[in-house]
């Protein structure tokens, strides 16, 4: 994912207190699992989400594992690439849903992408943990209240991340012959791209200056990749690396729904709570 910041119009009049909560809740079981040292793949095997497991037998502990893999991480950079997105796009969601709207917007997110996970998984006996799903989920929802909102990202970082995902793609599709092609190609767009940014903003502020991006087209390419890589691991999970793919597409399909059912004007948004 891209590490960017989001701007639309509309802006958040509350203090974002369930992404708060969440992202405190998500780093407090993280540290716990940290501190755990040599238990920690036990306690990850136990109440991670285990498809094998979970098709194996249908108990109450198994059903569980669906929510609390959601609070759960593998690494650093794993939460806190989640805990960053979560961040950024879901005060304003927040703000436009209500919170109770917002919260179960979240849950729901995260547990259809795991059943995703779970129906592409074909018994994978590796539990899958984290909240990738559901906020997978809150950027589908952003997408569909906010389409014409623009992501701003720094042109390194989009040029990288653009390079990256032509060679990706390259890869995917071709194996290692894909290198001999991707690499070239990728490497081209990279230069492309910074000299369009720097011809535009000068050196300093092309490179690491903030370059305006419709959110549909990041969106896309975000979309995109876990489509294209999650039917890869159909055919052969290895390829999967250890990603929960179809959680993603699973949360943000989800999320876009949900969005979807609101009205599209985030201003009224506000007002419309899941209680009174």
């Amino acid at each position: 994912m891209l590490p960017l910041v989001f701007s639309h119009e509309a802006k958040s009049r509350h203090w974002p207190l369930v992404t708060i909560c969440l992202i405190g809740l998500n780093i407090l079981i993280f540290l716990f699992e940290v501190s755990l040292g040599d238990r920690f793949d036990v306690f990850i095997q136990d109440w991670g989400l285990l498809p094998a497991r979970v098709e194996a037998e249908v108990t109450l502990h198994n059903l569980g594992t669906v929510f609390t893999s959601e609070f759960m991480h593998a690494g650093w950079l794993h939460i806190f690439f989640n805990m960053w997105f979560l961040y950024i796009f879901g005060d304003s969601l927040e703000d436009a849903l209500g919170r109770w709207w917002y919260l179960m917007l979240y849950l729901v997110a995260g547990f259809f992408g795991s059943m995703a996970f779970i129906a592409a998984s074909g018994g994978a006996p590796i539990p899958a943990v984290g909240a990738s799903g559901a906020v997978s989920g809150v950027l589908g929802a952003s997408l569909v209240i906010w389409p014409t909102a623009r992501l701003n990202v720094p042109g390194l970082l989009l040029a990288w991340f653009s390079a990256g995902l032509l060679l990706t793609l390259a890869l995917m599709a071709f194996g290692g012959a894909g290198f001999l092609v991707g690499l070239p190609a990728a490497l081209l767009v990279f230069f492309a791209m910074l000299v369009w940014f720097v011809t535009k903003g000068g050196f300093l502020g092309g490179i690491f200056g903030f370059q305006s991006t419709p959110a549909w087209f990041v969106f896309g390419m975000y979309l995109g990749l876990n489509l294209w890589s999650g039917v890869a691991t159909i055919v052969d999970p290895v390829m999967g690396g250890g990603v929960g793919y179809w959680a993603h597409i699973g949360g943000f399909v989800t999320g876009a729904l949900f969005g979807w059912l609101f009205p599209k004007t985030p201003i009224a948004l506000h007002r419309r709570r899941a209680f009174d």
